[in-house]
């Protein structure tokens, strides 16, 4: 009798699917595809390899409505200025890194100001004999508008412990 409930019960658990055998979930956009690829990559290479396949399987115009807007027409930036310290405090940042690719979003809530040039300092806190390094981007970002603005940074020694803010700008009125 025994014999007759194994013969019975075998064909019954091959035929039902467990959970540990179901395909494992995929991304559905490209900020979960990066968030989950680069889950303990240390690799500047292998980064950009997951990040180059992460933006070919999500597109960034993907799902978009209209076509992507034209590039502003370029700014005359001989009348460019400093911005005062006040003007600093009103620019708001968001960093994403990978490697020595910082990507920063920049919100520029001045009025009737546009932004031609952002300044990062990168430091590294751990190594006090470390010297700041500035780095310069060229941007067009208008007034109470954000743009994107991308710089390489070059680091010595380790990558950890290292800290970053916008020390200067330039812009037109």
């Amino acid at each position: 009798m025994l014999r007759n409930s194994l013969a019975l019960l075998a064909p019954l658990v091959l035929l039902c699917p467990t959970p540990g055998h179901a395909e494992p979930s995929r991304p559905s956009n490209y900020d979960e595809c990066i968030l989950d690829a680069l889950r303990g990559v240390s690799s500047d290479v292998a980064a950009r390899a997951i990040i180059e396949s992460c933006r070919n399987l999500f597109p960034e115009t993907q799902g978009a409505a209209a076509p992507p807007a034209a590039p502003p027409a370029p700014l005359d930036t001989t009348a460019a200025r400093g911005l005062t310290a006040d003007e600093l405090a009103r620019l708001g940042v968001k960093g994403r890194m990978f490697g020595s690719t910082y990507n920063v979003i920049v919100e520029n809530h001045n009025p009737g100001l546009t932004l031609t040039e952002v300044t990062i300092a990168v430091w590294d806190d751990a190594d006090a004999t470390a010297s700041r390094k500035e780095y310069s981007e060229a941007a067009q970002i208008p007034p109470r508008t954000s743009g994107k603005v991308k710089y390489t940074v070059h680091y010595r020694g380790s990558e950890t412990g290292w800290r970053w803010g916008v020390v200067g700008a330039r812009g037109v009125e």
